[in-house]
């Protein structure tokens, strides 16, 4: 595994989860993985066992056959687990409209966001390990942040007004969402516009080059002022590799996914 290329960091992971389903736009490389040790998997048992209707369960197969006909998804595998057993796993449609590969129960999917918690764990373990303080300036292990402003509004809908942070940005901040920063998907806000023109999530660009780009920008709000759903999660990938030496990946491997027989997760398929 190589040192992760900028991801859009939280978009390339891809792991097997609850409900994962299959859009039709993005029908490419769903291969099948090797297991992890047999010990680390989840029994299956009849979904009466464990409290569950098959009766109602089995209108959960039809709707989701139903999306994959009317054309809403290419294919879904759905699982429901309960009380440490597997009690209900359907598949419904194909991963790959061009080639119409049948779904199977162990395709590999996208997890997109669902990376950010993956991201929480290894830098809070990180903080269990004593490299930070909830309450540190994310400035003190990111410089360049260190003198970021604020957009307040803009001068003849061009210029941005910008105005001093009345506080440092903490890793507090940056961990619940509160940080200031902005996103570039399908925001309008002017902050977000910036990132856009400025490819802050260009694919091909290293974490560095990201962070030399923020730094260059103003943030949206105060720190600590509001939630917004953010690129912070994408910061906490780097600091997860300046804390600790590693690259985002090899740290994710070595410490999460390794560990916790998790052979099929990673920002590459085999």
């Amino acid at each position: 595994m190589r040192v992760i290329n900028r991801c859009e960091l939280f978009v390339v992971l891809v792991l097997a989860v609850l409900v994962s389903v299959s859009p039709v736009a993005a029908q490419h490389g769903g291969h099948a993985g090797h297991h992890g040790p047999a010990a680390r998997d989840l029994g299956h048992v009849n979904p009466g066992l464990v409290g569950l209707s098959a009766e109602r369960l089995e209108r959960l197969s039809a709707g989701m056959q139903q999306m994959v006909d009317d054309g809403k998804v290419a294919g879904v595998v759905t699982m429901l687990a309960r009380h440490g057993k597997v009690a209900y796993v359907d598949v419904a449609g194909v991963q790959d409209v061009e080639s119409m590969t049948p779904m199977a129960e162990d395709s590999i999917f996208l997890i997109y966001s669902m990376s950010k918690p993956i991201t929480g764990v290894a830098l809070m373990m990180l903080y269990e390990e004593g490299k930070f303080r909830l309450d540190d300036p994310v400035s003190d292990y990111i410089p360049q942040f260190a003198s970021l402003k604020v957009h307040t509004g803009e001068f003849a809908g061009v210029s941005p007004i910008l105005e001093a942070a009345a506080r440092p940005m903490t890793m507090r901040d940056l961990m619940t969402h509160t940080s200031g920063l902005a996103y570039s998907l399908r925001d309008e806000d002017p902050v977000s516009k910036m990132y856009q023109d400025q490819g802050v999530l260009n694919p091909n660009a290293s974490l560095q080059e990201m962070i030399d780009k923020l730094a260059r920008l103003p943030l949206r709000t105060q720190p600590g002022t509001g939630f917004f759903y953010s690129i912070s999660v994408d910061v906490q990938g780097y600091l997860v590799e300046t804390l600790s030496g590693q690259p985002f990946d090899e740290f994710l491997l070595n410490r999460i996914f390794e560990p916790l027989g998790m052979m099929d997760t990673g920002f590459f398929v085999p």
